[in-house]
């Protein structure tokens, strides 16, 4: 690696699972306000750790290792149920429009085993719990109030198929993310 190359980092990057198609299809069905704006189709995505900038050489490790931890932690992930569509941080002021999913034990092993191997390449750990969702929507910073909590309607169940280390750009249009690697679950 040339030594300007070890100085240069990716910028906002992130840990997330990616739905299937399907599950995809099924989010990307389910309604959001016309005051927001909906997260594109391919973006759709359940951030499990947010790492914000890391070098090349610490992303290239974090890559290896987790593909090969994250096959076997992963391989019992059944369809996980989406329990409610809520704004957060609240419905008064709300900034995004999320597709909250139940915890289960394989969401907790996955949280602590990707902190673990951050922790071991040496990348700051992110203080805020763990809470598996999926972002549907944006708000304006000036929006209005959201739509009401939803709950206990048909809600779908999701499948995931990719663990993905992303790296993300803002942009005039919103956030785009480019995968860095990504291991296949199935």
């Amino acid at each position: 690696m040339s030594e300007a190359r070890e100085t240069d980092q990716w910028r906002r990057c992130f840990i997330a699972l990616a739905p299937d198609a399907a599950s995809r299809d099924a989010l990307a069905a389910l309604d959001v306000p016309p005051n927001a704006r909906r997260v594109p189709y391919a973006q759709l995505h359940l951030t499990v750790a947010f790492i914000g900038a890391m070098s090349f050489g610490q992303g290239e490790v974090l890559s290896r290792r987790l593909a090969e931890h994250a096959p076997p932690l992963l391989a019992p992930f059944a369809p996980a149920r989406v329990t409610k569509i809520e704004c957060w941080p609240g419905r008064t002021q709300p900034r995004l429009m999320v597709a909250v999913l139940a915890m289960s034990e394989v969401f907790t092993a996955l949280d602590w085993r990707v902190r673990s191997l951050m922790g071991e390449v040496g990348l700051p750990l992110d203080a805020r719990a763990f809470r598996p969702h999926v972002t549907l929507a944006r708000f304006a910073r000036d929006a209005a109030a959201g739509p009401a909590t939803r709950d206990g309607e048909a809600l779908p169940s999701l499948r995931f198929e990719s663990l993905v280390l992303y790296s993300s750009t803002l942009a005039r249009q919103g956030a785009r993310y480019d995968a860095l690697a990504s291991v296949a679950l199935a």
